[in-house]
């Protein structure tokens, strides 16, 4: 099994770990940053990508993959689980289901690298 890179983190097999994609600066100049939990088995296997908060204003997913991470009993034999647990970063710092721009998140999958702050970010730290 190999590594997996993701933005700038390399992450091995065998490894739980949380890291933060830089996203975007706001205009306080204020960095925002997309958490990512990445847990990996030391076999191979295949990788499951679990996200919540797609939308700033349900919030009920955040918790739940809070939870799934803290369990104890939370144990993979075999890939990677990749836990995104606030995709929409602005909108639930905002209370808001939508982006900055009023753009609902959720319509803008499958998404480009040259597209939207947070879209954009996502897809090119997870496929780089």
């Amino acid at each position: 099994m190999e590594k997996l890179t993701i933005g700038e983190f390399t992450i091995l097999p065998g490894e739980h770990r949380k890291i933060n994609l830089p996203v975007a600066k706001l205009y306080t100049d204020a960095n925002v940053s997309l958490p990512v939990h990445i847990i990996r088995s030391k076999k191979p296997g295949p990788t499951i990508f679990v996200s919540a908060a797609v939308h700033g204003d349900e919030l009920n997913g955040i918790e739940i993959i809070r939870r799934l991470i803290k369990q104890q009993k939370f144990k993979i034999t075999r890939g990677t689980v990749i836990a995104v647990p606030m995709v929409n970063v602005y909108g639930v710092v905002n209370q808001s289901r939508y982006m900055p721009d009023r753009r609902d998140l959720n319509r803008c999958f499958p998404g480009s690298a040259k597209g939207s702050l947070v879209v954009g970010s996502l897809i090119f730290f997870l496929m780089k």
